[in-house]
Order: structure tokens, then C-alpha cells, then sequence
């Protein structure tokens, strides 16, 4: 970028240039591209709170390079669109720089990377959202999209922290039932058996008695 030009053109270009290339990064992959920070090579200016509209993620300023951040994983996501696909959608290229994209192909993972690494952050959806950036509406619709819900995952992470805890440890129950993300034990010896058909107690014990 031409060092030049004045600050609010040089403001404009950057952010129209990053834009654009999430946008199309974005429709390459079919997937939104969730951000975990933007910075910026120049102070804050008045209107920063903006910015927070402009790319939903943090950003910094006073950096010494303009860029996005974004989980490496969006990289490995295969193409999905054709040369046909291309010039179709340069007859309507300007929602990709406006509109943030829909759909995020690493949000299933993302939401049991959250419940695995903050399960005292992570006990309602708005917490969750909060983590990652949403809004609980939009978690619940995205994870729709891919086929999943919110429930549904924190069950299988609690469901695998609990029999890996009760099978590695010798932790009480109300420890593992506090470790796995539950409010008490008598919840989390309710739930275990609808996922067991046992009490954690009785599988620890088989567990136990069959090595």
C-alpha cells in the first residue's frame, strides 16, 4: 500500500482489500471463515467501534502489517467451486464484501474445542457464543446447518471427559461430575446413565474387575 496516500484512503484500501479477500477466501471454501483477530498499521481512529461490524473479531491497531487471523484448519478445507461457479459470481461479487458468509465448516470442532479447554466458561449458549465470537442465535444456526446442536456435542465432550476421567482416575464422583462440566452430581449420575445404561460407580467398578 502506497505509504503516500492520505490516512483515511489508506484506512479505506486496507480494509476493503482484507474484506474482499475474506470474502472470496470465504466462497473458495464454502465456509465462513471465522476470525479470531484483524490488526491494523495505523492508530485507532474515531469511528474503531466499527470495526467490530466490519470483521466481528477483535482488531488492534498501531501493528506494523495489516492482517487477519484465522485458525490454520480453514486451510486444509478442500475447494468447492468450479470456473463456472467463478463467473457466476463475479456477476454478483459485492454481497461477498458485505455480507458475512452463513455457514462455518470448523464450527462443530470449534464448539468442542470451547467445551473441552473452558468447561466453566461453556455451562449456557451465551457463554459459548460469547467465546467464539457469536451471537447465541447464530451458534444454534450455524450448528444447525451442519447437522449438529449445541446439546448434542456438549454431551459426547461430557460423555468422553467423564469415562476417561473415571477410567484413568480415582477421582469421587462429584469431582468427575464437577470435571465433566456438570452442575451436581445427582445430574451427572442421571445423564450417565442414560448414556451407559449404568451409574459412573458401577461402570468404574466393571471396568475395574474386568482387567
Amino acid at each position: 500500500m502506497a505509504p503516500g496516500l492520505p490516512a483515511p484512503m489508506r484506512e479505506f484500501c486496507l480494509v476493503s482489500v482484507l474484506r474482499n479477500v475474506l470474502g472470496v477466501a470465504c466462497w473458495l471454501v464454502d465456509s465462513r471463515i471465522a476470525l479470531r483477530g484483524v490488526q491494523m498499521p495505523f492508530s485507532a481512529p474515531a469511528h474503531q467501534d466499527a470495526y467490530s461490524v466490519l470483521f466481528t473479531a477483535p482488531t488492534q491497531f498501531g501493528c506494523a502489517q495489516a492482517a487477519i487471523i484465522f485458525d490454520a484448519r480453514y486451510l486444509a478445507l478442500p475447494l468447492r467451486r468450479d470456473e463456472a461457479a467463478l463467473q457466476h459470481m463475479l456477476q454478483n461479487a459485492l454481497p461477498l464484501t458485505v455480507l458475512q458468509y452463513r455457514r462455518d465448516r470448523l464450527l462443530v470442532q470449534q464448539v468442542r474445542q470451547a467445551l473441552l479447554q473452558h468447561p466453566d466458561a461453556t455451562h449456557s449458549a451465551e457463554g459459548l457464543a460469547h467465546l467464539l465470537h457469536l451471537s447465541p442465535r447464530t451458534l444454534h444456526r450455524q450448528l444447525h446447518d451442519e447437522g449438529a446442536s449445541l446439546q448434542g456435542l456438549k454431551d459426547n465432550v461430557r460423555r468422553e471427559r467423564a469415562t476417561d476421567l473415571l477410567l484413568r482416575t480415582q477421582r469421587p464422583i462429584k469431582q468427575v461430575a464437577q470435571a465433566a462440566g456438570f452442575q451436581n452430581e445427582k445430574s451427572f449420575i442421571r445423564a450417565f446413565k442414560l448414556w451407559s445404561g449404568t451409574t459412573p460407580a458401577e461402570f468404574r467398578r466393571r471396568q475395574t474387575e474386568s482387567e
